[in-house]
């Protein structure tokens, strides 16, 4: 049976992995409209400029913290819900509306959440 914060690291990693994979083929799509003329057209015929893509690198990276910031973020939620004395209805209002917030908490705290979990399981397991 795998403890609780080793499936957290777990998740998150997954979702890291999703994301990145997700980052990649959304360069790949975004350099692959480049090679359209439609597509610099539509920008053109509306006197926009084109957009340039981001990159494999930033891409990747982006939808990586991006993906690993939801679980993170709920687990954040979901330990500072349990120390409040309110029923259940405010906290999951609180909650859905808060989304946004407890993900970007997630996205900048992600890996080093990861790391720290990591940490304490490796002292726990040497006891």
């Amino acid at each position: 049976m795998m403890k609780k914060e080793q499936k957290q690291v777990m998740i998150i990693c997954i979702f890291l992995i999703i994301g990145s994979v997700l980052g990649y083929f959304v360069a790949v799509n975004q350099i692959n409209q480049l090679s359209d003329p439609e597509y610099i057209v539509f920008w053109s015929n509306n006197n926009m400029p084109v957009p340039e893509p981001l990159g494999y690198t930033k891409s990747i990276i982006s939808f990586a913290l991006l993906f690993s910031g939801i679980p993170t973020g709920l687990i954040f939620y979901r330990n500072i819900s349990k120390k409040w004395l309110t029923p259940i209805a405010p906290k999951i209002i609180i909650g859905i509306i808060a989304f946004p917030i407890y993900t970007c908490i997630g996205i900048i705290s992600s890996i080093p959440f990861i790391i720290y979990e990591v940490i304490c399981l490796f002292r726990n397991s040497k006891r």
